[in-house]
């Protein structure tokens, strides 16, 4: 091997350029993450402070949606039931349709907890978003003023889950809506290309939480989402959208979320885990639904996330391009060995933001898994095109 010093000026130009796009990768990346990891900190001081018991907030109903799904209510209901809310709250659960599987489950609570009420949609419905008409008459059923939003297929974890998404409405504030995360069980997955969805997962609810934390909201999570019960009906619920089978979180939160009416809840407490959330056909599906509603959405989000995954990718691949000039050339081998190592090292800012999003842990792979996203993404965008989705409530 040649360890002259007769590099191509060519190759030295590749070489910086690839430094150069790991630097502005790096800056892109530090502004989704620096801004998380302050509001996670400062809901997880909050949340050390608070007293549980404190009525300071006002009632809250929640709202659990339900596909005949009595197994997963009969895990999720006690630890709803179990909140610790001093102000006062109530559970509807509100199914497609009527089933007695359901209203078993629900009747075997009711009889110790009065807070606890069960509807339904009719089964006449056509031509309209039954999960949408479902939240609908949840919300109008509810006697508090604030509506907490859920899935039957959620798990709470914590007694002082709606004390956290209900500590940012006060009577009188100005706060209307509140976002939380929800995260996968990521031991549940033993699938192919598991870290890789689970990668993708956590990056995506990073992006729309940091630009949510900046004054942009755009998008929330059907599993944990509040909002204000004369907010919705002042947007005239979902009208906009009756022809849609989704958009019940994005679409909505889209509008009628502002800068000054938005809030952001990261504390350990308010996170919902969402079993079969992130399977491989699970993410598909996400993918084709979020592709076509994202066109309906009012603030679409910045490119300048998307541009700092095509700068790391570039950075990765402009040493080895430069290296196959002379591949003899030990000291061409050594200036590409300094760009990957600054690129590898690029890609670890975001383990922090990852475990924040309950995400796996990952270290020999993440750079090699943050550098191919751009391609995911574009390969994702084909094949929804492609993909036949239900997208509209007549198919």
């Amino acid at each position: 091997m040649d360890f002259s010093f007769d590099i191509p000026p060519l190759a030295i130009g590749l070489f910086e350029a690839s430094i150069l796009a790991t630097i502005i990768a790096l800056s892109l990346f530090l502004t989704r993450i620096l801004p998380l990891h302050r509001r996670r900190r400062a809901d997880k001081a909050a949340a050390a402070a608070a007293d549980p018991d404190a009525a300071d907030s006002c009632g809250a109903s929640i709202i659990v949606y339900s596909n005949d799904q009595a197994e997963e209510l009969a895990a999720l209901l006690p630890s709803l039931l179990s909140q610790r809310y001093a102000p006062g709250y109530e559970v509807i659960v509100v199914n497609e349709g009527d089933s007695p599987r359901v209203r078993a489950a629900v009747e075997s609570l009711q009889m110790q907890h009065s807070n606890l009420y069960l509807t339904y949609t009719p089964d006449g419905a056509r031509n309209l978003s039954r999960k949408k008409l479902a939240i609908t008459l949840g919300i109008k059923a509810a006697r508090y003023p604030v509506v907490v939003l859920t899935s039957a297929g959620a798990m709470v974890g914590s007694d002082r889950w709606l004390g956290r998404m209900m500590r940012h409405f006060s009577d009188g504030g100005h706060v209307e809506l509140v976002l939380g995360i929800a995260v996968a069980d990521t031991d549940e997955d033993s699938a192919l290309w598991k870290r890789i969805r689970s990668f993708d997962l956590a990056v995506d609810t990073a992006a729309w939480v940091t630009d949510a934390i900046a004054g942009r909201p755009w998008r929330g999570v059907e599993y944990n989402l509040a909002y204000r019960r004369d907010t919705f009906f002042r947007n005239k619920g979902f009208s906009s959208q009756l022809n849609l089978r989704h958009g019940d979180d994005d679409i909505f939160v889209s509008e009628i979320a502002t800068p000054a009416n938005t809030a952001v809840e990261l504390s350990d407490e308010s996170v919902v885990t969402v079993p079969g959330v992130n399977t491989l056909r699970a993410q598909r599906d996400r993918n084709v639904q979020r592709r076509f509603t994202r066109r309906f959405i009012r603030r679409r989000p910045r490119l300048a996330g998307a541009a700092g995954w095509w700068l790391y990718l570039a950075a990765g691949v402009l040493p080895a391009v430069a290296v196959a000039m002379q591949p003899a050339n030990g000291l061409m081998w050594l200036c590409a060995a300094v760009c990957l190592t600054c690129w590898y090292l690029a890609a670890l800012v975001w383990r922090n933001a990852i475990t924040a999003m309950r995400g796996r842990r990952l270290l020999l792979s993440l750079p090699f898994i943050a550098a191919m996203r751009p391609l995911r993404k574009l390969t994702g965008a084909a094949m929804a095109r492609v993909a036949h989705g239900k997208r509209y409530t007549w198919e």
